[in-house]
């Protein structure tokens, strides 16, 4: 928090200079402020990157020990199905890594490792068929936020092109803004170019 308070301080000193100067000396200053944001940015990846890492590592630690502790109980069986577990969740990773643009590769990583660290999944479908777009990206970066939050058991998300939805379980009573509370729990759809689909209307549907 006292890093972002710093920071923030310094791109408002920043911007304060470049705006009292003259030229030559504004033009200079703006220069100090763009760099400054984008090493900001740079900083911010670098510690999302990390983050991802650890959760992903803690994750294998975690399944390592549990297979360990079977083998140890002579439970070959029970390890063997961790491991098959292990094996599934990389399958399903692959497309990840295949034919995805590095930012969406990248945010992919970043939402499995937030809803992790809630103690949650998300579940994708239909991640072959994605149109990738920074608008979608956005959009779907912020309700993704917004669902784990929300839910208390796996999230799912569903991809067509430039739409997807994502359902989930929560205990909370009402709808936030923007989403549906149903009988199986929230749901939020989104298709690029149209405001968010209404009640009645189907997310398979043209």
């Amino acid at each position: 928090m006292r890093s972002l308070i710093g920071r923030g301080a310094a791109l408002l000193a920043l911007g304060a200079v470049a705006y009292w100067l003259h030229r030559p000396w504004r033009y200079l200053a703006l220069i100090a402020l763009a760099v400054y944001l984008v090493e900001w940015v740079k900083l911010k990846h670098r510690q999302e990157t990390i983050y991802i890492v650890r959760q992903r590592r803690h994750r294998m630690a975690n399944q390592l020990q549990v297979v360990m502790g079977w083998l140890e109980l002579g439970a070959a069986e029970k390890a063997r199905d961790i491991l098959d577990g292990v094996l599934t969740q990389s399958i399903r990773e692959t497309p990840w890594f295949h034919g995805l643009p590095t930012r969406w590769t990248y945010l992919l990583l970043q939402w499995d490792a937030r809803a992790e660290a809630r103690g949650l999944r998300i579940r994708w479908d239909g991640l072959e068929t994605l149109v990738p777009s920074y608008r979608m990206a956005w959009m779907l970066h912020w309700r993704l936020a917004q669902a784990i939050d929300l839910a208390d058991s796996p999230i799912l998300v569903q991809i067509r092109g430039q739409r997807f939805r994502i359902a989930l379980r929560s205990k909370s009573p009402k709808a936030p803004k923007g989403w549906l509370l149903g009988a199986q729990g929230l749901e939020f759809s989104w298709q690029s170019g149209r405001r968010p689909r209404m009640r009645g209307r189907s997310f398979f549907s043209s």
